[in-house]
C-alpha cells in the first residue's frame, strides 16, 4: 500500500499495512499556525488514515502567519556576537508599557533554538541573554538582568535571529551580514524606536557593549538635544536681560 501525504510542498511514499490506521499530524513552523485541512477547516491537526486497497491518498495542511499582539515591541536591540571576555550574548528591550511574562518563549537563529525559563521583562527595559552568565558579569558588574544558558554560539559574519512567544508567535527578527572584523565588538541598534528590521538602523561598535543600558548612539542624541536646549535657554535669557537692562537705562533717561 503506498501512501503520499502532501503538506505543504513535501511528500511520504511508503509501505504499510491495509486496514491498519496510520496517524498524520500537522506541524506549523515558527511563525505561523495550523487553520485545518484543505476540503475541511475544522478537523483536528492529527488525522487518523484508514488504509484501504486505495493507492494515492493526498492531505494538504493549510498555515497561516502567527504574529504576536506584542510583535515589534519586545525586540532584539543589541547583540555581542565576538568578544572573548564575555563571550556571546543578545540583549532584548521592552517597548511596550506592560510587564512581559518570557517563559517558553523561543530564541533562534538558523539551526538553534534557545527557550526561556521564567523571568520578566519590565516596561522599557532590558534583558540580556549570555552563554555564560558568570562569565558576563565579570565583565559587566553593573548589569542588572542577565540569564545564561544560551546553548549555541553566535556567526560573527552573517547571521539571523528571531524571537518566537510560547505557542510560536512571531515576536521579532533581525538579521545582519558583517565584514570581518578581529577585535571584540556588538552591533546596536541606533534609537529603541526604529524599525530593527532596517539594517540602516544599526551600528557596530568596538568594544564590549551597553549591556542593560541604553546604546550609544541613543545616549549621544541625547546629550546633543539636552546642549541644544540649553544654548536655547542661554540665548533667551541673554535676550530678556538685555531688554530688562534696556528698559532701565530708559527709565533713567539714558536712553
Amino acid at each position: 500500500m503506498l501512501v503520499n501525504d502532501y503538506l505543504k510542498t513535501a511528500s511520504l511514499r511508503g509501505q504499510y499495512f491495509e486496514h491498519y490506521p496510520i496517524t498524520l499530524r500537522a506541524i506549523p513552523h515558527y511563525g505561523h499556525r495550523f487553520v485545518g485541512w484543505e476540503g475541511d477547516r475544522k478537523a483536528a491537526r492529527e488525522l487518523f488514515v484508514k488504509l484501504t486497497d486505495k493507492r494515492t491518498y493526498r492531505y494538504h495542511a493549510v498555515f497561516e502567519p502567527f504574529t504576536h499582539p506584542l510583535m515589534d515591541q519586545v525586540v532584539i536591540n543589541e547583540v555581542c556576537p565576538k568578544s572573548k571576555k564575555t563571550d556571546d550574548w543578545i540583549e532584548i528591550y521592552n517597548r511596550s508599557e506592560e510587564t512581559v511574562q518570557l517563559e517558553g518563549w523561543v530564541l533562534t537563529d538558523l539551526r538553534n533554538e534557545f527557550r526561556f525559563p521564567f523571568v520578566e521583562l519590565l516596561p522599557n527595559d532590558y534583558l540580556i541573554v549570555c552563554r555564560d552568565a558568570d562569565k558576563f558579569r565579570q565583565t559587566h558588574p553593573e548589569a542588572y538582568n542577565v540569564i545564561g544558558g544560551l546553548g549555541f554560539g553566535l556567526n560573527k559574519r552573517k547571521e539571523t535571529l528571531c524571537l518566537y512567544a510560547g505557542l510560536g508567535a512571531s515576536v521579532d527578527s533581525v538579521s545582519y551580514e558583517l565584514p570581518p572584523l578581529d577585535t571584540a565588538f556588538t552591533i546596536s541598534l541606533l534609537l529603541p524606536h526604529l524599525d530593527n528590521a532596517d539594517t540602516e538602523n544599526w551600528e557596530m561598535r568596538v568594544g564590549t557593549g551597553t549591556p542593560n543600558a541604553a546604546n550609544p548612539y541613543l545616549l549621544n542624541a541625547n546629550v546633543r538635544t539636552a546642549q541644544s536646549q540649553w544654548m536655547q535657554i542661554g540665548v533667551a535669557t541673554g535676550i530678556l536681560l538685555l531688554g530688562l537692562l534696556l528698559l532701565r537705562l530708559r527709565a533713567k533717561g539714558v536712553l
